[in-house]
């Protein structure tokens, strides 16, 4: 893919997620007495939001470094959480229908506050792990782009270390979430329907957990990509630093140091 095309066809996808987001905080904002499960997904929003920015200010070279598996993964996750959104904000147009004047109406505050709450708190879920996988793409493409400087500083190199764990854990988290998800699918499909509860909105509940669990299934490919790919990173550069032959002074007397992150050699003591 050209390089001028990666950032284009990204912002393209990003920009309308970080619409829809922004719409969507409009409209809880507009609830004046939303209650806690609702009011909390602002900053779910305002946190995504940020992510999104921080991913459009990613350069074609750390996109090129990337690689093409990262960047049809960050797409597919971003369109994820736009659609998950887009479907949330018209959900919650329905379910507040009967309220004015950003007052939710008493029949309006029960399907918000307790009917709805496993749907607000998948939405919620969702958008924790689209910051998630966001966020580890750009803090990886800066490691990357700092890889490529001929001596990697140790400073570096710890912090590639550091960034290894995180997204392994990371990793462990989402599989160990998603095992959850899959549980919690299979019991929204056998369970009873509420009394106060449509078809539509069993429906839509089941719909929205589904689109949880690909989006952790899709974090974790995502998650696997990037730590192999700053592993083989990490491992490139150690190498081509070990590759570094240390000459001591003039004529080979005195001694100059320098960093290196492989085993020495080539080193002559004395002289010749």
């Amino acid at each position: 893919m050209d390089p001028l095309s990666i950032t284009a066809a990204v912002i393209g996808i990003a920009a309308p997620a970080a619409h829809c987001i922004h719409l969507l905080l409009g409209d809880l904002q507009k609830i004046v007495d939303a209650p806690e499960t609702v009011a909390s997904l602002k900053r779910d929003l305002l946190s995504v939001s940020q992510a999104l920015t921080s991913l459009q200010a990613v350069s074609d070279q750390q996109w090129k470094l990337l690689g093409e598996t990262v960047i049809s993964q960050s797409k597919t996750a971003t369109t994820s959480c736009n659609t998950s959104c887009d479907r949330f904000r018209a959900s919650l147009g329905h379910w507040t229908r009967h309220s004015e004047d950003g007052r939710l109406s008493l029949r309006d505050r029960a399907m918000v506050g307790f009917i709805k709450q496993g749907y607000v708190k998948s939405l919620s879920e969702q958008l924790q792990h689209c910051k998630l996988t966001l966020t580890s793409v750009v803090s990886i493409a800066t490691l990357h782009s700092s890889l490529q400087h001929t001596q990697a500083t140790g400073e570096i190199m710890a912090a590639v270390s550091q960034k290894e764990a995180e997204i392994t854990d990371s990793i462990t988290r989402t599989e160990k979430q998603l095992a959850e998800v899959n549980a919690k699918l299979g019991a929204l499909c056998m369970a009873k329907q509420e009394e106060d509860e449509t078809e539509a909105d069993r429906a839509s509940a089941i719909s929205q957990v589904a689109v949880e669990q690909t989006l952790l299934g899709e974090s974790r490919k995502l998650l696997e990509e990037l730590l192999s790919g700053i592993k083989t990173a990490a491992a490139n550069t150690r190498k081509d630093q070990a590759q570094v032959v240390s000459n001591f002074g003039s004529q080979n007397q005195g001694i100059q140091t320098s960093v290196n992150y492989g085993g020495i050699s080539g080193i002559t003591f004395g002289k010749q």
